[in-house]
């Protein structure tokens, strides 16, 4: 292909993109594309015509995809045949696996509740690749997103072509036989060779052990994995390119050195690779890394030139991929692994080779692999490290030279000589605790990652073209001084975000959907205040030390991204309207996550355990702790907000101690009133006889005892805003609450049944909208 591969690439993707988007405009732009290349590149008809194919065959392939990316089942069967064919996630008492319907030739994923310790045991020794097992239970649709910008399960499992969570009654093994194919027993091995690192390895070294060789990140705990995104090193965690070309250097050598000829071990390598790809886990990433290995150790064994060009070779790849497998273009993983190769091959012949010293060399990689995957990391999770640029000076060769041959040969030797190799892992588990250690400190350091939201499209079109003129002139030979101001056209870039998204003259209020809780977050317009009234949280159950699960957080997976997805950096003020856990139990992941500037309290006289720990969380951050009650106000530009309740000092129960805030926005009123009960409702009636409002967000969930007729009757409201868990155990709203609101017609939204619900507002004017389920 002679370095035009990518030109074809290009093609392949703009007919997927025509299938996936609008057929028009893609239609436009492969004309303007065609143009390009025969004004530009001067194709002749051969080329042209090639190209032309590759659009419409990538195109009629997408096509057929959608057609096909269908369910066969009706959601009422019972009674399914399993086919295991990968290895099982068990997190605490829950195991979540995908398998296979051999019935329908469906694949499902299976969320089974483990029932004690011992069936735990009994499924993590025994529950393997290649198992078939009969079982009854009930299929469920996959969640969805209900607030803006979340994860949507049910979307990322239909480009899976999966359509449905089996909940089986029980999962026993008795009713299993084997029906083992190649693959399966490959998995199998993986398996095995999982489970022969938890038995043999230190405890420290197992879960980076099994990410290294097996392609794993199961067994790493959240906190680690978040540590290594903040730094930006997830990327050291996934089998890479580099990885791979290690591997295949190191088996090259030994084959080599043993008396292998070159051409034989070639052969032996090119042959082994699928099988590797497969005991790795086969992600987008890996498989990458082995098409590319194996087409480049073919050009070297029956090349011509006995070699292939890395840029078409990567291109071909890119092809092949997405031939198979069209809707892979969505997974963030071969997006991210494509396109830095993609930077990286290309910038080698017009830029990494002016830098010969291997220090400015690894930073040059290191700044173009961070500005180019810069865009994605922020529409997918918002935020991007800067600090990595530093710390893959020690991190990749840490990984990739000292950690990776450790454990490849520690894992070997161990399963040839046994226990007799247990003195050489000492220090590799002091190594991996050090590393560990290490980096749960410098992710802590401040201003290590960049906060700026998800761009909008316009933004992020500007960024295409943004850094695809930062690599245009970054090639050209400037001056020291302009190669200084070549580097600040990315951070304009990212200052533009920045200010576009925290200087809007719009503001907003959202009513998140937290299941069974209350998180309710309020942008001024002009970035004059963010504030956040409460959090949500996890209801707390008494559990044993096996069913812990290392899983969701409301906090942490729903309310911090949320934010994060916003842009925001700090909030201004953190008002929890009392200590119930499903109010407050998210404000610690809150703290740790953002910086809060004040932390507002009700004054009551009692503090729960929770508002104490956060208490003490606030001062350790040198967070302020205010303790409202009625008679309080603030002012942030034109708005002002006032506390109504409770009273100095309260004495009442927690929900009715709850503390309620009065403030106008976009020309409305507002009321929220936390889980306050018809026993505060009456003293407001009572204190604020002229109290009237606009929306109301209804107390305690609509709980029976809440909100009241003759609340109702007095304030008067036009919206009732319900922030409740869809099918809760409570059963809240209460049939009454709702009776009460649609006797008045008072426009009802729930976050049950209407996802988050968002007020967008500019000076007295303002919309409602609902993120529908």
């Amino acid at each position: 292909m002679n370095n035009n591969g990518i030109f074809y690439a290009a093609a392949a993707f703009l007919g997927i993109m025509a299938s996936l988007q609008s057929l028009p405009m893609l239609m436009i732009i492969f004309g303007l594309y065609l143009i390009f290349l025969i004004k530009n590149k001067k194709y002749r008809f051969v080329h042209m015509t090639v190209i032309i194919c590759l659009f419409f065959a990538l195109f009629i392939r997408t096509e057929m995809e959608l057609a096909n990316n269908k369910s066969n089942l009706t959601g009422k069967e019972q009674r399914f045949e399993l086919f295991f064919h990968e290895i099982g996630k068990i997190d605490g008492d829950r195991l979540t696996i995908r398998v296979l319907d051999r019935k329908r030739s469906e694949t499902l994923v299976v969320k089974y509740r483990i029932q004690s310790e011992k069936e735990k045991h009994i499924l993590t020794q025994e529950l393997t690749p290649g198992m078939v097992c009969y079982v009854e239970g009930q299929l469920k649709e996959p969640s969805v997103s209900t607030n803006e910008n979340a994860f949507d399960y049910k979307n990322y499992l239909k480009q899976n072509h999966i359509y449905w969570i089996l909940e089986p009654e029980q999962l026993s093994l008795n009713t299993c036989s084997k029906n083992s194919t190649l693959l399966t027993a490959l998995r199998k091995i993986r398996a095995e060779g999982i489970r022969y690192l938890q038995s043999n390895f230190p405890e420290e070294t197992v879960p980076l052990a099994a990410a290294l060789l097996f392609g794993t990140s199961d067994l790493l705990s959240s906190d680690t994995m978040d540590h290594y995104r903040d730094l930006g090193l997830v990327h050291l965690l996934a089998i890479s390119g580099l990885h791979i070309a290690i591997i295949v250097a190191i088996v090259n050598y030994l084959l080599l050195r043993i008396g292998i000829t070159r051409e034989k071990s070639l052969l032996l390598i090119i042959i082994c690779l699928p099988i590797y790809c497969i005991l790795t886990g086969a992600s987008p990433s890996v498989n990458r890394s082995v098409l590319m290995t194996m087409l480049i150790l073919i050009g070297k064994r029956w090349g011509r030139n006995n070699h292939f060009n890395p840029l078409d070779v990567i291109s071909l790849t890119f092809l092949l991929y997405l031939l198979v497998s069209p809707f892979a273009i969505f997974n963030i993983g071969f997006q991210l692994s494509f396109l830095v190769t993609f930077t990286l091959l290309i910038s080698s012949v017009y830029i990494l080779q002016r830098y010969e010293h291997s220090v400015s060399l690894l930073l040059s990689t290191s700044l173009l692999s961070m500005v180019v995957t810069a865009p994605l990391l922020l529409y997918f999770f918002f935020e991007f490290s800067i600090i990595t640029l530093l710390v893959n000076l020690l991190y990749i060769p840490l990984f990739n030279f000292i950690l990776l041959p450790y454990v490849l040969f520690g894992f070997v030797l161990h399963l040839l000589f046994g226990s007799l190799v247990n003195p050489l892992l000492i220090p590799l588990n002091s190594l991996i605790s050090f590393t560990s250690q290490v980096t749960e400190k410098i992710s802590s350091l401040p201003w290590n990652t960049i906060i700026l939201g998800r761009p909008a499209l316009p933004l992020l079109f500007l960024y295409v073209w943004g850094l695809f003129l930062f690599f245009v002139l970054w090639e050209k030979e400037v001056s020291l001084k302009r190669q200084f101001l070549l580097f600040l056209l990315p951070c304009f870039l990212f200052f533009g975000q920045f200010v576009v998204t925290n200087y809007s003259s719009y503001g907003e209020v959202t009513f998140l959907d937290v299941g069974q809780g209350d998180s309710i977050y309020i942008r001024l317009p002009y970035g004059k205040g963010n504030y956040l009234i409460d959090t949500g949280g996890n209801r707390p159950f008494e559990k044993e030390p096996w069913q812990v699960r290392d899983g969701f957080e409301v906090g942490e997976d729903t309310v911090v991204p949320f934010l994060k997805s916003k842009g925001v950096t700090t909030i201004d003020k953190l008002i929890l309207t009392h200590g119930d856990t499903d109010h407050a139990g998210g404000a610690k992941a809150v703290m740790k996550e953002l910086q809060v500037h004040e932390l507002v309290l009700p004054d009551v006289k009692e503090k729960s355990e929770l508002e104490a720990e956060l208490i003490q969380t606030a001062l350790r951050k040198n967070t302020a702790v205010r303790y409202a009650h009625d008679g309080d106000s603030w002012q942030a530009g034109e708005n002002h907000f006032y506390i109504l309740s409770p009273t100095k000092k309260s004495t009442m129960s927690a929900n009715n101690g709850s503390l309620v805030l009065y403030t106008v926005l976009g020309d409305i009123s507002w009321l929220f009133t936390g889980d306050l009960e018809k026993e505060g409702e009456a003293r407001l009636i009572e204190k604020y006889p002229q109290l009237s409002v606009d929306v109301l967000k209804v107390g305690h969930h609509g709980s029976k005892s809440s909100t009241t007729e003759t609340f109702l009757d007095h304030i008067t409201p036009k919206i009732a805003v319900i922030s409740v868990g869809e099918q809760n155990s409570f059963r809240h709203p209460h049939r009454d609450v709702i009776e009460r609101l649609e006797k008045r017609k008072i426009i009802i939204v729930r976050t049950d049944l209407n996802g988050a619900i968002t007020y967008t507002f500019k000076k007295e004017a303002g919309t409602f909208s609902v993120h529908h389920p």
